[in-house]
């Protein structure tokens, strides 16, 4: 990996750049501030001088032999005195100037004037300095100059004293001008002075600060010398930085030795989670194709399923239709006993006109007798097709048999399915359940057939025995009918009994097949039901075998990466 540098400024140079303009701003403040406070010593001594010489001025001269000198009075002995005097005070004071000043009101003029030049102004000459300025010494005020004035005399600082006179009143003033060169001088110097320590602190100053930030610097690129080293050998996380400055920078190699403990325990971590990921997303993949697998077969078992249920309904609508066609013949029988009810009453009505309607009758009883003689039997023969329900009925049996078999393999199936096949289970004991159902009902439909059969039988018997009556009794002694009139009402009276009966018999089969073809029915729909059940259930079974698929392709796809990250895991050296 190639090395990296810093994009903007360095460390060295933030701290040492404001650094450097820190101490250059201390430097020049701490100069000037030293600078101006000698300075302001010096005027201040300078002035002090300057007012000292002009109050002793004061009191070396006599204010009333001044005030009594005028222009052209430069050879008097008064001004000669005054002038001695001024100027030993002159010489003591170290006073460049030294003169005395009057004024007439509106302008100020030269008295005696020490100066020994050639620039010496004359007694009376103008002053250069106005009136104005002046107006408050004049009056009783002393006035110092707080600043050195450059002229074209030199650097000079001015003192003006009143002098005053036996009566307290103004003769003169005293004009001092006070020799500030040397002032000047030892302010160039201290200036010189001042800029020359502030350079050299200045310069070791930033020696020091380079010093110390090369230190640090240095203890930096060790630090990242050992990080890019750490960086670019392949991942090893077994090394650490061997850093022993006692500063900062041991603390935060320490830190940074915590830190690759700290990221070696997740590697080793992940590194034995990513072999457990692989180890479980290959048992996953593995599980899912078996389960997939028996979900599949699971789903064909159900198809077949399916098709028996398909072919039980339509036993069943087979067996329906038989079931009706019996319910329609026992209803005509039922209906045929009620007239033969009525006519055996109405027999009992016209019984005693039998003897005279017994020759006109016979022949209508005769073909009365074999109409009805055939009649009973055919609906007999009708009635026999109720023996067709039994063989459904065994047919439903065997099927229900089937289905619960099936059940149970769908249960074993789910059960092997395990947690994916929970739901199937419910279903197949729900099929289970219902076939068990399915073979209670058929049991009941079995005995309430046999039921029925044995009532046909005996309404068979009962139905010869009366063609029989009629044709022996009717028919044979028909000639003794008026003999044996009573004998026959009686007679009528038992017929009309057993077709009472025979009614009652009739009705009775009646609704016990109309019960059987509501149960039927029933059956019927709950296999319809349990057909939907079981396609709903092939259905499922067939999108959870995509599902499981799909699940099975994304534990293939963790497979991968559970393989991935231990490829990344196995690039660092943990041990």
């Amino acid at each position: 990996m190639k090395r990296m540098k810093t994009r903007k400024m360095g460390i060295r140079n933030k701290i040492v750049l404001p650094a450097t303009a820190l101490i250059i701003i201390l430097c020049i403040v701490m100069g000037v501030n030293s600078y101006k406070h000698t300075e302001n010593g010096l005027i201040a001594m300078g002035v002090e001088e300057a007012r000292m010489a002009a109050v002793i001025s004061t009191k070396v001269i006599d204010a009333g032999k001044l005030s009594g000198l005028a222009p052209g009075s430069e050879d008097s002995e008064e001004y000669a005195e005054l002038l001695g005097a001024l100027t030993g005070v002159r010489d003591d004071c170290g006073i460049k100037y030294l003169y005395t000043l009057y004024t007439d009101g509106q302008k100020v003029y030269y008295g005696i004037d020490v100066d020994s030049s050639q620039n010496r102004s004359d007694f009376g000459e103008v002053f250069e300095v106005s009136y104005q300025e002046l107006q408050g010494v004049f009056q009783g005020e002393e006035y110092v100059q707080d600043y050195i004035d450059s002229t074209e005399d030199g650097d000079l600082i001015s003192a003006y004293m009143p002098v005053f006179d036996e009566t307290g009143a103004v003769a003169a003033i005293i004009g001092c001008d006070y020799d500030a060169s040397g002032v000047t001088q030892r302010l160039n110097g201290i200036l010189r002075q001042t800029v020359g320590i502030t350079v050299t602190c200045l310069i070791c100053a930033l020696a020091v600060i380079n010093l110390i930030v090369g230190r640090i610097i240095r203890s930096l690129h060790r630090v990242d010398g050992k990080i890019y080293e750490l960086v670019n050998n392949e991942g090893d996380l077994t090394q650490t930085l061997d850093v022993h400055t006692g500063d900062e920078m041991e603390l935060i190699a320490g830190n940074m030795n915590s830190l690759l403990g700290y990221i070696r325990d997740i590697m080793i971590n992940i590194s034995n989670n990513s072999e457990q990921l692989n180890e479980s997303s290959r048992m996953m993949a593995e599980n899912l194709a078996d389960a997939e697998e028996s979900i599949s077969d699971v789903s064909a078992t159900m198809e077949e399923m399916s098709a028996a249920m398909e072919e039980s309904s339509a036993s069943l609508d087979q067996v329906n239709d038989a079931v009706g066609q019996a319910f329609g013949a026992i209803e005509e029988i039922y209906r045929q006993s009620e007239e033969g009810s009525r006519s055996s009453d109405k027999i009992m009505g016209n019984a005693s006109q039998v003897y005279e309607k017994a020759v006109k009758n016979r022949r209508s009883a005769e073909e009365q007798a074999a109409d009805m003689a055939a009649a009973v039997q055919n609906k007999i023969e009708k009635s026999k097709e109720v023996e067709q329900i039994r063989e459904l009925t065994r047919n439903i049996i065997s099927i229900t048999q089937e289905t619960t078999l099936l059940a149970l393999n769908a249960s074993i199936e789910a059960a092997r399915a395990g947690e994916s096949g929970r739901g199937f289970a419910v279903v197949a004991d729900q099929i289970g359940k219902l076939a068990t159902n399915s073979a209670g009902a058929a049991t009941e439909i079995q005995r309430v057939t046999a039921e029925v059969i044995a009532a046909v039988d005996e309404l068979a018997a009962e139905a010869e025995v009366m063609i029989s009556f009629m044709n022996e009794t009717a028919m044979g002694g028909y000639e003794k009918l008026l003999e044996t009139s009573e004998n026959y009402q009686n007679d009528v009276g038992s017929m009309n009994e057993m077709m009472q009966r025979f009614a009652a018999e009739s009705e009775e089969l009646k609704h016990s097949m109309d019960h059987i073809r509501r149960t039927v029915e029933d059956i019927k729909t709950a296999v319809n039901e349990s057909a939907q059940g079981i396609t709903n259930v092939s259905s499922t079974a067939v999108a959870l075998t995509e599902s499981v698929s799909d699940i099975g392709r994304k534990a293939d796809s963790n497979l991968g990466i559970a393989g991935q990250l231990k490829g990344e895991v196995d690039k660092f050296k943990l041990h």
